[in-house]
């Protein structure tokens, strides 16, 4: 008899719920279930109504989360943190928010004993970062009614910020990608009328005008032939800037030089002699020239139309053109220059349920920790990005929203690229819609940095910028969906990656791209792709996605765009209604070697680990613009390959330019027929799966996506 006959044994394998058992009896083997009461957690309770002098209890709830955090170190040190952790239980309603919420090392939970801060109610909470105005009279100050148009004098109306208890505002400062004032969030004010944000007075309230002649020396050169002044001067058409002389505080938005790199520059005098502009310091980075798009921002003189507001820093007014009635409507301004959340360091939380709006700057910025998840959050009406997680490993955000922001959704970094140690955080079953409203370029839902990163099931739509930034290594994006994104700027993807021939080992498979750019097509921008691989981007698998209309017919990109990187493998795909499938810019040799041995001998890592997980870097230096494209399909697509050279690989792709399976449906989406899909050769496609899904947080109605109503 074996030892394990001689007596019985029982392991016991703990989990939250029941203990899994096995008794082996001489030969005989018996498993069964035992239950086993999983440990409590403790509870606190806050609510708008709270006291934070109160116990925490249900019945006596604290006020604010600072108080509950207080209360849990009060625990930790005096009884230690209990087995199952502890929840915040937070009830609905509005929580004003005057400064951040800090959380520390000190504040974090353990593996198996979080620490949730989480909605009490179906209603969830709301962390408010700015006030509710309420009082609006008719201007009645006759040198601001001399300033507004005519047709608006009637219309518009005020609001005494001092009587509304908002506290003097700093001068405004704007940015933007090429801005000489930093690429980074300028937290700004900003006006909501029932969750929706309001346009400052601008002009013209569409669209672009463009600037006239720069002065010389034109000394700075670009490739399409037309060069540009460092200085932020102008000559301007027409007499519209003649209304300007009076505005304080004006700014001009613009895309200066390149159509990629937006940024606001403060008008320092209007020369209306010379008819010449002339900006502030500092100027934008690229420099100036003719004929580029801008309009002019933050105008009392232009405010012309209904929704448009203007804020009067010297006398504390706000002057709005109500679209509806403000008696009845929400108006909220935003305020908080600094993040709503701050969490340094800090593993094992959780938030479920809670929403953050209404910051005049970021939502909640993460540095470090480990273990942090957020699930069913909502970040809105913020004027700079929502969520912001530098380093640390394992974060996870689930099934939240993030809308309405004036930057990006989410900023994520973390691992090690030096040694190739992945961060691994997560993004899944989260909507990204209505971002990039202040700074409209590289503002995307998602800015991934790092290794080995998860990006999947997402929704992105009604972006200015890119769905999707991705830097770094080993990284995997699929079962995404992604239209109406890059609707301002040009030479851009809803996929982007710019720069490094070391970032490798990233794959991009089942996502869905469709409707780039603003519709109808024949008034996008010629250079948008569906993934764009700039500037010597190396080792990326593109598989199995499905690019649908991803270009005006007038392109110069492909679904897929290659700017002189080698290989990468573009297989198995659908290109269906797309003008031209995969696009190259091809480089010749000598600029590759230069390019590529710099890149590779300023890169800081560990040559013989990337060596040895991607062998091919030991031919970098070879035979520029080898890449492989290899078994797709096109579907009414009139070009595979566009400015393809000798060195790209093509392989058993297949055309059908006449086949009417697999058309639009009424919403514009692709009709999927499973039948027809494998008879094209696409049965591995997982269509269906692509996108968000329904969860406790969300669910489709209406061929909608809506927020569940979530039981406590």
């Amino acid at each position: 008899m074996s030892a394990l006959g001689k007596a019985p044994w029982r392991p016991t394998m703990t989990a939250s719920c029941r203990s899994l058992t096995l008794v082996l009896c001489g030969s005989v083997a018996v498993w069964g279930f035992l239950a086993v009461a999983a440990a409590a957690p403790r509870v606190f309770y806050v609510a708008p109504d709270g006291r934070d002098d109160a116990s925490g209890t249900s019945e006596a709830p604290f006020r604010t989360l600072d108080r509950a955090r207080d209360a849990i170190r009060e625990l930790k040190r005096t009884s230690g943190l209990p087995t199952g952790g502890v929840e915040v239980r937070v009830r609905a309603g509005e929580y004003p928010v005057r400064h951040t919420f800090q959380l520390t090392r000190e504040d974090s939970g353990l593996p198996d004993g979080p620490i949730v801060y989480k909605a009490a109610d179906p209603e969830p909470p709301r962390f408010h970062g700015g006030v509710r105005l309420h009082r609006f009279r008719p201007v009645e100050d006759e040198s601001i009614r001399k300033r507004l148009p005519e047709s608006a004098r009637a219309h518009v109306v005020e609001c005494d910020l001092a009587e509304a208890g908002v506290p003097p505002l700093p001068p405004m400062e704007l940015g933007g990608f090429g801005s000489g004032r930093g690429f980074r969030t300028h937290p700004v004010p900003e006006l909501f009328v029932d969750d929706l944000p309001m346009p400052m007075a601008r002009w013209p309230n569409e669209g672009f005008v463009f600037t006239g002649p720069v002065p010389e020396p034109l000394s700075l050169p670009a490739w399409d032939g037309r060069p540009g002044s460092p200085e932020g001067r102008f000559r301007f058409e027409g007499d519209r800037p003649a209304r300007w002389i009076e505005e304080p505080e004006l700014w001009l938005y613009g895309y200066w030089f390149w159509d990629w790199a937006d940024s606001y520059e403060k008008v320092e005098r209007i020369d209306l002699s010379a008819r010449q502009i002339v900006l502030a310091k500092p100027w934008h980075r690229y420099g100036y020239r003719q004929g580029q798009r801008y309009y002019a921002v933050h105008a009392l003189a232009e405010l012309d139309q209904p929704g448009e507001w203007y804020l009067d820093r010297r006398r504390h007014r706000l002057l709005f053109w109500p679209p509806t009635d403000p008696v009845k409507a929400k108006v909220e301004l935003s305020l908080l220059q600094t993040p709503l959340v701050s969490l340094e360091q800090v593993a094992h939380v959780r938030f479920e349920g809670l929403v953050w709006e209404c910051g005049a700057g970021d939502g909640v910025r993460v540095v470090g920790g480990e273990n942090l998840r957020f699930e069913g959050c909502l970040w809105r009406k913020l004027g700079g990005n929502g969520l912001e997680i530098q380093g640390g490993i394992r974060h996870q955000i689930v099934s939240c929203d993030f809308s309405h922001l004036g930057r990006a959704g989410v900023l994520l970094s973390g691992g090690n690229r030096a040694r190739l140690e992945p961060g691994g955080h997560l993004v899944e079953n989260c909507r990204f819609h209505h971002l990039s409203r202040i700074d409209h370029t590289y503002t995307p839902g998602i800015w991934v940095d790092g290794v080995g990163h998860r990006i999947r099931h997402n929704l992105f739509h009604d972006l200015a910028s890119s769905a999707l930034r991705v830097e770094g290594n080993d990284h995997l994006v699929e079962l995404n969906e992604a239209h109406r994104v890059v609707l301002e700027s040009d030479d851009q993807g809803a996929v982007d990656m710019y720069g490094d021939p070391t970032y490798r080992g990233n794959v991009y498979r089942f996502n869905y791209f469709h409707h780039l750019g603003p519709f109808p097509a024949s008034e996008a921008a010629p250079m948008r792709a569906g993934i764009r691989l700039d500037d010597a981007i190396c080792g990326v698998l593109v598989y199995g996605n499905v690019f649908h209309r991803c270009g005006p017919p007038n392109t110069r990109f492909g679904g897929v765009q290659i700017h002189g990187g080698r290989d990468n493998r573009i297989e198995a795909n659908l290109f269906v209604d797309t003008p031209v499938a995969v696009s190259f810019s091809p480089w010749d040799e000598l600029r590759w070697r230069q390019y590529a041995s710099n890149a590779w001998a300023a890169a800081r890592l560990d040559r013989g680990l990337y060596l040895a997980r991607y062998p091919e870097l030991g031919q970098l230096l070879k035979q520029a613009n080898r890449n492989l494209v290899r078994s797709n399909v096109t579907v009414r697509t009139p070009t595979l390959l566009l400015h393809a050279p000798l060195s790209p690989q093509a392989e058993a792709n297949r055309e059908y330019p006449q086949e009417t399976a697999l058309a639009s449906g009424p919403d514009g989406r692709l009709r999927w027929d499973p039948a027809a899909a494998g008879r094209l050769g696409l049965a591995h496609i997982p269509f269906e799966r692509i996108g968000l899904y329904a969860d406790r947080w969300r669910i489709k109605s209406g061929g909608e996506w809506q927020r569940r109503t979530v039981p406590p």
